[in-house]
């Protein structure tokens, strides 16, 4: 995995995770305190429940946005792919064989490189 997507995946996480944790939270607190004690015991195997319930709708959420991420990098890919071998560029053409993916981001890499030297102010010999 990339990462830059890795980066997506923990930035997305860190704010949705713990704004609906605490959210669930101070509600559990909030109705424990008002909780007649006799009824403490099943209030809080229900909010554990419930609590159960918020981490795996969480995780799911989290998994259905880290595929979707996924499927929008890879038809980038492809988009890029297919431009290049428009363009008559060598060596590009679509495909998601990882070792002519990574041959083809590497050329890309040179490339950017190259274009970056010829930017470059010339330097005159002294």
């Amino acid at each position: 995995m990339g990462c830059i997507l890795w980066g997506l995946i923990l930035f997305s996480s860190s704010l949705f995770s713990p704004a609906l944790k605490q959210e669930t939270f101070r509600k559990h607190k909030g109705d424990q305190q008002s909780c007649q004690p006799h009824n403490l015991p099943l209030l809080k195997a229900a909010q554990q429940r419930e609590m159960e319930a918020v981490e795996q709708r969480i995780h799911t959420e989290l998994r259905m946005m880290d595929e979707k991420i996924v499927l929008e990098m890879d038809q980038k890919v492809v988009d890029q792919q297919s431009t290049l071998e428009k363009a008559g560029v060598c060596g590009f053409y679509i495909t998601t064989n990882p070792q002519e993916l990574m041959l083809q981001m590497n050329m890309l890499e040179l490339i950017r490189k190259l274009q970056q030297r010829e930017m470059q102010p010339r330097q005159p010999f002294p």
